[in-house]
Formats: C-alpha cells, sequence, structure tokens
C-alpha cells in the first residue's frame, strides 16, 4: 500500500535508454497526476485529485514522527516523496481509501466490472498457457488459457496485451516460441522469435532488515502498536467507523532516501543534483510470540534462529529500519524448466551478485543505526540496538563490516519489486523485449504492459510506476487505434 514514484532520474533514465521523450519524468508526470486522487497536502503541480486512486497520508505511526524528525537532526529535509527531490525523508501515503487498501483492481477494474459487464470478460482461476500466432509476421490473434482442466481460447480483433507481472510475462513469451532460441530447444520448444532478452533482467529491492531497535514508553504511552497487547473495542470500533487508527497501518510507515557517499562524490564532481541510491524504510511493528513463528515462516528463516535472535525483544517496543540499495546492479534470471504451462520455472535472482550492492546496503546499515544513535529524537526515547547477534554470524566481530556482510546474505529478504524481465529498449539493445511503444519485438498487435518492460527498477517502492506503465501503455494503444483521448 506504499505509493511511492521513485525519483525523476529513474523516468529519464528509462528516456535516455530508450532514446524516446515519452518516457521521460516531464512526459510522464500528467500521467502520474491522471491516476490520483490525493488527498494529502500536496503541490497541484504534482498530484492529481479526481483519479482512479486514492492517496491517504497515514493516520497512526508515532514512532514515524520521530523517524522524520531524527533525519531533519541529521540535516535531511522534510519533504515530499512524490515530488522532486534529492535527499529526504516523510511519513508514507497509502493508496488507501478510509483506511482500505484501494489497488489497481477496485481503483481500475472493479468500476468498469460492475458498470460495463458488456465490455468486461473476467475468467477466474484460468491459467495462461501461450499467445496464438499466425501468418509468417507472428500476427498475435489470441491466448490459450487452461481453466477446470479444460484449454479455451480467447481470440482478439486488435491486440493482445501481456500484464502478467515480470514472472509471468515473460514466461507467457517463452511457452509462445519467444525467447533465447537455445533455451528454448534445450526445453523442446520450437522458437518463433529468438529474443535472448526474454527472462533476462530480473532486478529486485532486497531488504537489509536492520535491528530490531529497542525503545521505551513515553509518559507511559507506547510509540509502537503490538496487536496482542495494545488491540482494543475502541481501535476496531475506529477503524470500522473512520478508517484510520492503528489497524489502519501498512506496518512500513515511513522513509528516507539518502545517497551513498560514492554516489555523493560523483555527483559533485560532475555537478549535478543527487539521485540517491540508498532507501531507509521504517518497519514499525514489535515483535510478539506469534510474530516469531510468522516471521520463520514468511522470510524462511529456521524457527531456532529466529526464537534466538527475537526473543530477547519479545513483548517490547521495537522497530527494524529496512537498509534497501535502491538502483541495485545484480541481474538476475527466470528460465522454463520444462514445457509443461504449470511446471516450476527456474528463478535464480542474484541478489547480492554484484559487489556494489553488499557495499551500499551496507553503507545504508550504518547510516540507519547513525540516525538511532546519535540523534536527539531517538536517544530521547531510549532507542538502542539489540545486543543480541545474529546467530549464523557470531563468528564475525558484531557490527563489523564482515558481521553486517554475513548477517546480509543469511537474512536475505525480498521487497516483492520484481521488475525487468521484458525490457524495454532502442532496436540496436540485444537484450531489448519491446520497444518503447511496448511491443514485442518480432511480432505484431502484441504487447506488455507491466513492471517487467523497466529497463532499470525504479528507485523506490514500485506501485506508483507500474500504476504509470498502465496510464502510458494505454494512451499509446489508444493514440495507435486513432481513439480520442
Amino acid at each position: 500500500m506504499v505509493w511511492l514514484r521513485g525519483h525523476p532520474f529513474d523516468f529519464d533514465n528509462w528516456s535516455e535508454l530508450t532514446q524516446d521523450e515519452r518516457w521521460s519524468y516531464d512526459e510522464l508526470l500528467p500521467y502520474f497526476r491522471k491516476s490520483e486522487t490525493y488527498t494529502a497536502d500536496g503541490d497541484s503541480s504534482f498530484h492529481g485529485f479526481d483519479g482512479e486512486v486514492t492517496v491517504s497520508p497515514a493516520s497512526y505511526g508515532p514512532i514515524a514522527k520521530h523517524f522524520v524528525k531524527a533525519a531533519e537532526e541529521m540535516g535531511y529535509p522534510k519533504v515530499d516523496l512524490n515530488a522532486p527531490y534529492q535527499e529526504g525523508f516523510n511519513e508514507h501515503v497509502y493508496n488507501q481509501k478510509r483506511g482500505h487498501r484501494a489497488g489497481a483492481f477496485n481503483a481500475f477494474l472493479q468500476p468498469i466490472r460492475q458498470s460495463r459487464r458488456d465490455k468486461l470478460t473476467i475468467r477466474k482461476y484460468a491459467h495462461v498457457t501461450k499467445v496464438l500466432f499466425k501468418g509468417s509476421n507472428n500476427l498475435a490473434y489470441g491466448v490459450e488459457y487452461e481453466k477446470g482442466g479444460i484449454v479455451h481460447q480467447a481470440k482478439c480483433t486488435k491486440e493482445v496485451i501481456l500484464s502478467a507481472g515480470a514472472i509471468s510475462s515473460p514466461l507467457i513469451l517463452m511457452r509462445s516460441g519467444i525467447g533465447a532460441t537455445q533455451h528454448l530447444e534445450s526445453v523442446g520448444i520450437n522458437p518463433r522469435v529468438n529474443l535472448p532478452g526474454v527472462g533476462q533482467n530480473l532486478q529486485d529491492h532486497v531488504i537489509g532488515l536492520v535491528g530490531p531497535f529497542v525503545i521505551d514508553p513515553v509518559d507511559g504511552q507506547h510509540l509502537t502498536y503490538l496487536a496482542s497487547r495494545d488491540s482494543s473495542p475502541s481501535d476496531l470500533l475506529q477503524y470500522v467507523g473512520s478508517g484510520t487508527g492503528p489497524l489502519s497501518q501498512a506496518g512500513v510507515m515511513a522513509s528516507g532516501f539518502v545517497a551513498s557517499n560514492k554516489t555523493k562524490l560523483i555527483a559533485k564532481i560532475n555537478n549535478k543534483i543527487i539521485w540517491p541510491d540508498i532507501q531507509l524504510i521504517l518497519l514499525g511493528i514489535p515483535k510478539d510470540a506469534s510474530a516469531i513463528a510468522s516471521l520463520a515462516k514468511v522470510y524462511n528463516l529456521r524457527r531456532d534462529i529466529a526464537e534466538e535472535f527475537y526473543s530477547p525483544v519479545v513483548g517490547q517496543d521495537s522497530f527494524h529500519i529496512m537498509s534497501i540499495a535502491s538502483r541495485p546492479k545484480s541481474r538476475g534470471q527466470i528460465l522454463l524448466s520444462n514445457k509443461d504451462p504449470k511446471a516450476r520455472p527456474w528463478i535464480d535472482p542474484k541478489y547480492y551478485h554484484h559487489p556494489d550492492d553488499i557495499a551500499v546496503t551496507i553503507e545504508g546499515v550504518k547510516k540507519a543505526i547513525h540516525l538511532v544513535e546519535n540523534t536527539k529524537t531517538f536517544q530521547s526515547i531510549g532507542a538502542r540496538l539489540s545486543t543480541t547477534p545474529f546467530p549464523s554470524c557470531r563468528s564475525h566481530e558484531f557490527r563489523s563490516d564482515a558481521y553486517w556482510e554475513c548477517y546480509l546474505r543469511h537474512y536475505t529478504l525480498s521487497v516483492y519489486h520484481q521488475a525487468g524481465t521484458c525490457k524495454m529498449g532502442r532496436a540496436d539493445d540485444p537484450e531489448a523485449v519491446v520497444d518503447a511503444s511496448l511491443s514485442v519485438r518480432g511480432t505484431e498487435r502484441l504487447r506488455v504492459i507491466d513492471a517487467s518492460i523497466m529497463p532499470q527498477i525504479v528507485s523506490s517502492n514500485i506501485q506508483a510506476a507500474c500504476t504509470v506503465i498502465g496510464e502510458r501503455g494505454s494512451q499509446i494503444i489508444k493514440e495507435y487505434w486513432g481513439i480520442a483521448p
């Protein structure tokens, strides 16, 4: 539910990589504004107020205010993170309406589903197996899908649009014969178009989960919300009645975007504004006994390790800060394991494969700890890093670079921002899968419109960027077919 667009340079970089101004920040800004109903304080130059997606400020997050205030102590400004900035911190705004998730389905599909059923057919529990083509020019005329054990076809009169995400869109293309010829032949699929970039260029944001930091109550009041300790009927009534209060929180409460020392130096040498490469996200949820079991399951962390690491802070007010290399250099890949449409693919994300990613994340770890340990704001509430080392890394000096690298490589978590596997690019880019109009190279009337087309992942949470890809893509289609905007 975090609504962050990314930095303007993210999109100017897309424009440079594609040599197409339509993907620059200035050209995309109207589409960002178009989709928003922005209910927080914001400049109308950068925000929209009558779009499909309701974007709201948080109604709860006392620890988030300390996080932002502490950053101001360190010289980082409080900025609108959905407008141009260099470095800065602020509480998150969320795609929420009265405290409830206002995701893409509710914002875009549900209104059409209710008002224009004649124009929209949804096949639930259907699994697309491949795109259907005809002719030597590979004209897409539909898709094949399986539902309830029966194979069906859905045919189109204009275009086929894949919007299955950075994992499934390349898989559908490969099963349709579009991908690296050698790989397709190796799994028994007849190649149709040799596009080596399909399934390559996989990018993601990887969490360095710094903490837990323990804090003291202030005037007997808790600054974090522990469900097993603090739940009350009034909290439920507040949420049901107004959509506000602690039950409306998303857990991740605020972000700071800062530049590594190397990035700052490059900006200074070139006399350019700073393009931050570290995101610090405040995770303001403390831990109880049930949380340890959930963490072990969700994060694939061995239960005994989770208990040893978190037991000392169970039941206390605590928080984490995520350190993320927001412009990672590592590139993974997705491949078919065989030609069975239901077979699990081979996914190698190659997290921290590039040495710069681990170095930048460690620098972010240190910045997070420095923020907590060297500001009056955090020290006034007794904020302190737990002294319990991660069990798998006890052989390293606690808090040394070697310790943090060990910790990050053992406790490696995804933010679920997979992107880039059907890369958009120029005709002379051998890894480009789609052109700047999002059409799949070597085919006709087939486009991909989702996170997979990002040539480089945006340097923040990606939901808003995915929405603007949809807005920009739909306008490209309307212009192609001569439909009035």
